[in-house]
């Protein structure tokens, strides 16, 4: 599949932490599932783990100074 964003190279299928950040705090999601471009960085994921994905945000939002957010969102 092609990039819906740069359109310029190929989808590659892989594992990879997803850096987050909010209000200056940074946590990484870590072993996220996806298709990622490696021209431009977008990324496309599966139902199911982008709902994972926005779990994991929707924690570090709701507890910045927290440092271990992402790690309840792994399940």
């Amino acid at each position: 599949m092609r990039c819906p964003h740069c359109e310029v190279a190929e989808l590659v299928s892989d594992n990879r932490n997803v850096p987050y950040t909010f209000q200056g705090k940074t946590t990484t999601i870590p072993a996220v599932s996806g298709k990622f471009c490696p021209a431009c960085g977008e990324a496309v994921f599966e139902a199911a783990e982008s709902i994972r994905l926005s779990a994991a945000m929707l924690a570090l939002n709701e507890n910045p100074d927290s440092p271990s957010t992402a790690r309840a969102a792994r399940a």
